[in-house]
């Protein structure tokens, strides 16, 4: 007959003061788990189970070897941890974020009114208390609503988009404003999995891997690209997906890997940055209960060797999992209802009542106890059981647990954290590339996270061809139908409208630029996850998307041109055509560039997609061929102005119509018809710019009736 570990074990049948011994002494095994990791477990019998139970892992000879690697180079050790006091967390109510109606949108009365009074304030995390060391697994536990992710984004210094934010919080001896230096190496894996989807799993991992390769390598590899591919192998292998490497990594609208398969890869991601404190929201959703156990020993593994700090919320923790952690916490409503050994918190929730069966998932207990609907209660307890998470709160406050818990609170303050703090600054600094500021959270250089960037588009490209031709395909229909539509136009003055209207439209590409603002906010996310992952500035992204632009660009314009500009029959020399291309290639890239700003600058897709359907419309409007520039109302004549597309119309005309001759015809010469054939008697009318009583205007006379200088 097998037996529960200790930390299963029920005590519906054990006096409490064998309980309340047993809980001192797990907690008095605590009390020094900072200077000695062995120390968490309460004999040596159960610790060296633990130690089996890792040596099970496939991979952990390997993660033995970089550490004995890291030992041999002498490299300083990023041993942080993370301490909080009295945190609390308040957000805008969302009752108070929304409007009731439409209605309501326009109620300028009550808009003062709302103005002039404070935002009502809802409390996310109330009081929380508690300390994670350097090589400790804290597991957070709370239905849904609890304010789990809350506490982990505290946790990865993530305090944008709260109202208030109080209490004393450190990682080593660090801030919150000093940490913001050192996020890279503060992260935290949320529960959304988000990729560029056209790119393979390998591709994904080898950009990541690529920008965490250290200026100075360890003294077994010689090449960058040695360290980086080994990194990147490892990591595939340590949550066994190196067979996904060719397989897209997939959306809801792309085909790929599976949703499991994706939720791994977000884990590797995260892995890659290589933190020294790193947050799990609800990693194992999504994955199997053998592949969970999988991914939770690893992660058990690399605490251990590399001494991180690792906190984790789990919905769904199985005992083999639930075994691992160190710490659990206890989330309800916001307060904290118990921090402390996993190894005492079934029995500090049994002592108070509440029915925990044998073999049971002690996680799921645990969370229960949360929900009135769920929890059980012992026998005799009917009328004793804290209802509320207040009384579980004045429970645990009144334990000895809390007490050694918050013996731990000033950890932050010992030479110990000084002296791995200071550490910790020296190995980041060391594996920085020296073109870097010193204040610089990256770890590559600028030229090479630009390079790495512009490789990653060309795979999104690449991975994603279909939407490529398409693109080129219509646009060449487009030139065909353009070019038929303004077939061979003559060069007199019955012509002067139609290559007008056929130079308008070759301002078509610029159009096209408006798909931007939907890529851009469909990459917004995962640049701000590259950003806090302090994998690439923002700026090499910016860069990267122009230099990958540019081929696709003057390909997509030069078949464009070619077709578009003979079909009309435009002016045959060589110098005219290739400023023309270079004025149509020219007009799509700064288009492309101002769609792309409409999708930063503004902070939902709704807004930005009116503002830009309203920007192509006036900018068409007033590029000086629907309106011509002499007819503008002075009250908008300043959006010509400010119009790229009527600087590259006015250009593209003067192209073609300066040091020409344009003799006038048909309707354009009076008095016409038959018997009118002398010149001397006839003269141009209805043609813009034409002189009184002459049969012909030059090019230059007619762009200056259009106001455009020359």
């Amino acid at each position: 007959m097998t037996t529960e570990p200790d930390g299963y074990a029920s005590i519906v049948h054990e006096p409490h003061s064998s309980l309340i011994s047993r809980i001192l002494s797990h907690s008095s095994a605590l009390s020094g788990r900072h200077s000695h990791k062995s120390e968490r477990y309460s004999d040596g019998e159960e610790e060296e189970e633990h130690v089996a139970f890792l040596n099970d892992w496939k991979l952990m000879p390997e993660v033995r070897a970089m550490q004995e690697q890291s030992e041999k180079d002498a490299a300083k050790g990023r041993k942080l941890g993370v301490t909080w006091q009295n945190l609390t967390v308040r957000g805008v109510r969302a009752d108070a974020a929304v409007k009731e109606n439409s209605g309501s949108q326009f109620n300028f009365i009550r808009g003062v009114q709302e103005a002039r009074r404070e935002t009502p304030l809802r409390t996310i995390i109330d009081d929380s208390h508690g300390c994670v060391m350097p090589g400790e697994m804290l597991l957070v536990l709370g239905r849904p609503g609890a304010g789990c992710t809350t506490l982990l984004k505290m946790l990865a210094n993530r305090r944008d988009g709260y109202a208030e934010v109080s209490g004393n919080m450190a990682w080593g001896t660090l801030d919150h404003k000093e940490a913001q230096q050192y996020r890279g190496q503060i992260v935290m894996n949320t529960e959304e999995e988000l990729f560029f989807p056209t790119l393979t799993v390998g591709q994904t991992i080898d950009f990541a891997t690529r920008m965490k390769v250290p200026y100075h390598l360890p003294s077994n590899h010689e090449k960058p690209v040695h360290y980086q591919q080994e990194n990147r192998d490892f990591l595939l292998k340590s949550m066994g997906i190196s067979h996904t490497q060719d397989t897209k990594v997939s959306n809801e609208f792309v085909r790929g890997v599976s949703g499991g398969e994706r939720k791994r890869v977000s884990i590797i991601e995260t892995l890659a940055t290589r933190g020294s404190v790193c947050c799990w929201d609800n990693s194992t959703r999504g994955l199997d209960a053998s592949t969970a156990l999988e991914y939770t020993k690893a992660l058990r593994a690399m605490t251990d060797v590399f001494g991180l700090a690792s906190i984790v919320t789990l919905c769904q923790a199985g005992n083999g999992i639930y075994n691992l952690f160190d710490m659990v916490l206890v989330l309800d409503e916001g307060h904290e209802i118990y921090f402390g050994p996993m190894k005492t918190a079934r029995p500090f929730m049994e002592k108070l009542g509440f029915l925990c069966d044998d073999g049971a998932n002690v996680a799921d207990f645990l969370t229960g106890v949360t929900v009135p609907l769920e929890r059980r209660i012992r026998p005799g307890f009917e009328d004793k059981i804290p209802r509320t998470a207040e009384d579980i709160l004045t429970a645990y406050e009144k334990t000895p647990i809390k007490t050694t818990m918050a013996a731990q609170y000033d950890y932050p303050s010992t030479e110990e954290a000084k002296s791995r703090t200071e550490d910790f600054r020296l190995s980041v600094h060391h594996e920085k590339h020296k073109s870097l500021p010193s204040s610089s959270p990256l770890t590559t250089s600028f030229a090479t996270q630009i390079k790495a960037c512009i490789v990653r588009q060309y795979q999104i490209l690449w991975g994603d061809k279909a939407t490529f031709i398409i693109k080129q395909v219509s646009t060449l229909v487009q030139a065909l139908i353009a070019g038929s539509l303004f077939y061979a136009a003559p060069d007199n003055s019955a012509g002067l409208f139609i290559k007008s209207g056929a130079l308008f439209f070759s301002l078509y590409l610029s159009l096209l630029a408006m798909a931007e603002v939907t890529d851009s906010f469909s990459g917004r996310p995962i640049l701000a996850k590259h950003k806090m992952f302090a994998l690439y500035h923002p700026a090499a992204f910016c860069i990267a998307q122009i230099a990958a632009d540019l081929p696709v660009v003057l390909f997509q314009v030069s078949h464009f041109s070619l077709v578009l500009y003979f079909m009309v029959g435009l002016r045959t020399d060589a110098g005219s055509f290739f400023t023309y291309w270079a004025i149509i290639f020219s007009a799509t890239m700064v288009m492309t560039a101002l769609f792309r700003a409409v999708g930063a600058a503004f902070p939902n897709f709704d807004a930005a997609s009116k503002v830009s359907g309203f920007l192509i419309a006036a900018l068409l409007m007033y590029v000086g061929y629907m309106i011509k520039k002499p007819e503008m109302h002075p009250c908008f004549v300043w959006i010509y102005w400010i119009d790229p597309l009527a600087y590259g119309f006015e250009a593209i005309l003067s192209n073609e119509f300066v040091n020409t001759i344009i003799p006038c015809v048909g309707e354009n010469l009076v008095p016409n018809g038959p018997g009118y054939t002398d010149s001397l008697s006839q003269a141009c009318t209805g043609v813009p710019g034409a002189p009184r009583g002459a049969t012909f205007l030059t090019g230059e006379q007619y762009l200056e009736s259009l106001s455009y200088s020359l």
